[in-house]
């Protein structure tokens, strides 16, 4: 079986030979080097692949699977282009290419200008002439010729130069090789299997980091793990999971470095004027790690269509009327005491929820595994309207933009409205107040961090890092709950007795799950649901071994048999499809838990 290698040579082979017969005639210098017909080849690949890929785009509009296919070989062009680039960055220096003279470079122009020619072999590339040393350059260095000559930022042409000294191999001054800094980021540049620009990135994050490296007790085997660990997310996970594993990394590299920030902040928060223009009168807000969570949280529930936080308190109940909470209704996604949407299923009322779609279904998946017309956990679909009543578009404006300014508006009232309740004195029941919210910062820290014998940080629930110390002091505070790993002071198991699960559970899951647990979903614990691992109709328990969070998007699709959850030593992992996981490993999600290694 022809391997890549074989069959690229062999193509390789094939390419020379054309170009051989298309120049024989013809009268080419005899000074010309060897590598000049590879020069040509590389020439004429440029308008062949251009000609190729618009054919393919002409032909595969019908055709998904082969649409997808040419994406995919794009990408991979995409990423071998990405890693010449530097590689030719790193030849423009190693040759000294910034000592040719002004005649040899302007003849290089113009054959550049006249590929057509040059691939014919009718014009050949004009002799090395460079100045000699302690003469007047046309460009300082490397760096200055790539910017002028290929059109570069002073960045860019630094920036390929910097990448080639940590990711290839090069040739030092003696003529000996020099390895990459970074070998197993080369490896993954080399193969192909992340986006260059990626890589380049997280070595140059990991170059950083060095000092935090060398001050760990065995330096080498901290670089070498950090290392490998950004190779896999780079390989396996998108730029924001890279993202977060660095800010992790960073954080437990640097203890200090949360504690010095935080102090910073508490010298800025403010809230100052800064004057007015035509969009209205502008103030400027500056909070620290508590306040940020706070307006975030209160942004949510007033942006969540499923609460009813924001709204006039509805009229007190009749006494003799018994309250849908006395007849045991209750809602999975932890809005206790808060009246349903209208046209929302009540739990238990499984005959109104309509079934998941035929579409939505996975048609490998067994008949006993499918949902049942039964299936209550999602109610109905909200429509778009009900996410934003009274929605309206200004010109220009995208659905989008329409309900981040809601959202930012929403936040905007009830801050004013929160100021007013305070100012005037109103009784807590007034009926023109809007309902208060469930506001709870929830913090998860270990216990040796807690008590002093560690300093790892703390994680609130929105994945802001907070320091041990900052995190002791928001124990004392009202409304902050410290979720410290490895007490038991709630009962989180109910076995069979109770359908849903109840607020412990839930915070419970918030703590261990921080979100969606399916790999690189971004929504946050609080906007998804308690999902059933073994649904309860089949005789699953409403515990916490059994229970996960998912958003509704992706609980539909867990329903529908596209990925399946398997818990290992009580933390819920998931295994997607080989379509969307070629590897088949069980992996926890990335956004939320970057340092977490995929499970065999």
């Amino acid at each position: 079986m022809a391997t890549m290698a074989m069959l690229a040579n062999a193509g390789l082979a094939g390419l020379q030979q054309f170009m051989a017969s298309s120049t024989e005639g013809t009268d080419t210098s005899a000074s010309e080097s060897p590598v000049d017909d590879q020069l040509r080849l590389l020439a004429l690949l440029n308008p062949l692949l251009k000609t190729l890929v618009d054919e393919i785009a002409g032909s595969v509009t019908t055709s998904p699977v082969r649409a997808a296919t040419l994406a995919l070989l794009i990408e991979d062009l995409g990423r071998t282009i990405g890693r010449a680039q530097i590689v030719a960055a790193g030849k423009i220096e190693e040759s000294d290419a910034h000592t040719l003279k002004e005649e040899p470079l302007a003849l290089l122009h113009q054959v550049h200008g006249n590929l057509a020619d040059f691939i014919e072999g009718t014009i050949s590339l004009p002799a090395d002439q460079c100045n000699s040393p302690g003469t007047k350059m046309l460009f300082k260095d490397a760096t200055e010729m790539l910017k002028e000559q290929l059109h570069l930022s002073f960045s860019q042409s630094r920036e390929r130069l910097a990448t080639r000294d940590l990711l290839l191999a090069r040739t030092g001054f003696n003529g000996s090789v020099v390895p990459p800094r970074f070998a197993v980021l080369s490896r993954v540049l080399d193969d192909g299997t992340a986006d260059p620009q990626q890589v380049a990135m997280a070595a140059r994050r990991l170059l950083a980091l060095q000092p935090g490296i060398d001050a760990q007790p065995d330096p080498g085997a901290a670089a070498e793990l950090i290392e490998r660990q950004v190779a896999e997310s780079l390989v396996s996970r998108n730029p924001a999971g890279t993202t977060q594993l660095f800010k992790r990394i960073s954080a437990r590299l640097d203890a200090q470095a949360l504690e010095r920030g935080e102090a910073r902040m508490l010298e800025h928060l403010s809230l100052d004027f800064k004057g007015k223009q035509a969009r209205g009168y502008v103030w400027e807000l500056c909070t620290d790690v508590q306040g940020h969570e706070t307006l975030l949280h209160l942004s949510d529930q007033l942006a969540n269509p499923r609460s009813a936080f924001g709204n006039t308190p509805s009229p007190a109940p009749d006494p003799g009327k018994k309250s849908g909470s006395d007849a045991g209704s209750g809602s999975s996604s932890g809005s206790e005491g808060q009246e349903p949407l209208p046209g929302l299923s009540e739990p238990g009322s499984s005959p109104e929820a309509p079934p998941i779609p035929a579409w939505a279904i996975d048609p490998q998946t067994p008949d006993e595994q499918r949902p049942r017309a039964g299936f209550t956990d999602l109610g109905r679909g909200i429509p778009a309207t009900e996410g934003a009543p009274g929605l309206e578009l200004l010109p220009g404006e995208s659905t989008a933009e329409a309900r981040a300014r809601a959202k930012a508006r929403a936040l905007y009232q009830f801050v004013f409205d929160s100021m007013r309740y305070a100012a005037d004195g109103e009784s807590p029941g007034a009926p023109t107040m809007p309902m208060k919210p469930q506001v709870e910062m929830i913090v998860t820290i270990s216990w040796d961090a807690l008590v002093g014998k560690l300093n790892d940080p703390g994680i609130t629930a929105h994945n802001q890092l907070v320091s041990p110390g900052y995190a002791r002091r928001l124990a004392c505070s009202a409304n902050i709950l410290p979720a410290v790993l490895g007490t038991r002071s709630q009962p989180l198991d109910l076995g069979r007795t109770q359908r849903l699960f109840n607020r412990a559970q839930r915070r419970a899951m918030m703590i261990r799950d921080k979100g969606c647990i399916n790999p690189g979903c971004t929504m946050a614990s609080h906007r998804c649901e308690a999902n059933h691992i073994k649904p309860w109709y089949l005789g699953g328990e409403t515990n916490l071994a059994n229970g996960a969070l998912l958003c509704p998007i992706c609980h539909a699709s867990f329903h529908a048999g596209h990925f399946k959850i398997v818990v290992v030593d009580s933390i819920p992992y998931v295994l997607q499809s080989t379509a969307r996981d070629p590897e088949q490993r069980l992996r926890r999600n990335w956004i939320f838990h970057p340092e977490a290694e995929a499970a065999a």
